[in-house]
């Protein structure tokens, strides 16, 4: 409703005491009465509405008649009011950035949120060169296998090697011998023929071999000091690994990325309240001002215009306010103007039937003198209407 009723703090008290309920040739006395004082409460609400109305109605006159000076304090501080109620609309209706609970804990971890967001980028930066570290490694050890296994297996080869120039030496000797003996052949020549190249192959079996054996010893060496620098590594790995994990978990994040952008998101959303505070602030200081220069202007309830700032900001508005309020007091003076001739009839039918109330007379003189003290005048612009008992009924009271 425009301008809502104030609280009445003065109600009208008409009740009704013990009166026989008996009727008397189809007249009932009770519902009469009973009828009589809800019209006379009834009258009494609308009446308290229509000054109402009628003061809010006067306020906006007051408001036309205001000194210029006046009228700007009052237009500025109304649009001003307006332009605050949206920006807090506006920052209310926005989704929150983060969860009250992150925020609670980034506020109160604020200073040392940026360091902890650097430690856990230069971590995960670590992290992903250990992974580096560790998958090289992990290679090398597995070229080190292959080499070993190589190196081994050359070995073997040149064992073999070996074994067949011995035989070679030995076939060749024996030959020689036989011929010697069988035939008398000087085989000398072939001897040492045969020694020489058996030394010499047996030279290049031996070294090769020497060197295979070097290998092998040198890539368990090599691959020894990898799992050595593997080890270490990994215990890097898993105290840098634990210091993450914590971070992740304290802060209920997946990464550093998401905990930059949950920081970011924090700072923005402190920016709002602190936009929102100042927004009421100002908020508060407008409304004041505007209370201010509406109660120096003696206007009857100046705070019911801080739900009308549209009003006072926009004439057209403005008009249609003033239109409604006066449709309502049109509405509530015929209201009131069908109270009182309820009343009034209400009252000559008791009136008229005064010869047949017998003990009750003076029950319902009591209603009809406190019904009767009502102020029964129904005010309009031009005239007042005035609805009172007829002198008859004034002789027929007494």
């Amino acid at each position: 409703m425009l301008f809502k009723r104030k609280k009445k703090t003065d109600d009208t008290q008409l009740h009704i005491e013990s009166i026989p309920d008996e009727s008397t040739k189809g007249f009932n006395v009770v519902e009469i009465c009973e009828q009589m004082v809800e019209a006379a409460r009834e009258l009494e609400d609308n009446r308290t509405e229509y000054a109402l109305v009628t003061n809010y109605l006067t306020d906006i006159e007051r408001m036309e008649n205001m000194s210029e000076t006046d009228k700007k304090t009052m237009n500025d501080a109304a649009a001003n009011i307006l332009t605050l109620e949206k920006t807090r609309s506006d920052f209310l209706k926005t989704k929150n950035r983060i969860s009250d609970s992150q925020y609670a804990q980034m506020q109160q971890l604020e200073d040392e949120i940026p360091r902890a967001i650097k430690r856990l980028e230069k971590n995960e930066s670590s992290l992903d060169v250990i992974n580096k570290d560790l998958r090289y490694l992990e290679g090398e050890k597995v070229q080190f296998d292959i080499d070993g296994e190589y190196a081994k297996s050359r070995q073997r080869v040149f064992r073999v090697y070996a074994v067949l120039l011995v035989v070679f030496f030995a076939v060749v000797v024996a030959v020689c011998t036989l011929m010697q003996i069988v035939y008398g052949a000087d085989t000398t020549i072939f001897m040492l023929i045969g020694a020489l190249l058996s030394a010499v192959a047996g030279s290049f079996v031996l070294l090769t071999y020497q060197s295979y054996s070097d290998e092998v010893k040198s890539v368990a060496a090599s691959k020894n000091k990898a799992v050595a620098l593997e080890n270490r590594v990994k215990i890097k790995y898993v105290s840098i690994k634990n210091a993450v994990d914590y971070t992740y978990e304290k802060y209920h994040v997946k990464n550093s990325k998401e905990f930059v952008y949950n920081y970011e998101q924090y700072l923005l959303a402190v920016k709002d309240k602190e936009r929102f505070r100042r927004t009421n602030e100002d908020l508060e200081y407008n409304s004041k001002k505007l209370v201010s220069v509406l109660s120096k202007n003696d206007f009857y309830d100046a705070r019911v215009w801080l739900n009308y700032t549209n009003a006072i900001v926009d004439h057209k508005e403005m008009v249609e306010q003033k239109h409604e309020l006066i449709v309502r007091r049109q509405k509530l003076r015929g209201r009131m103007s069908c109270n009182v001739e309820t009343i009034t009839r209400l009252r000559r039918e008791i009136l008229s039937h005064r010869s047949e109330l017998g003990d009750r007379i003076h029950e319902v003189n009591r209603i009809l003198n406190k019904i009767a003290e009502l102020d029964m005048e129904v005010q309009s612009e031009d005239c007042l209407l005035y609805t009172s008992p007829s002198p008859r009924d004034k002789r027929q009271s007494r």
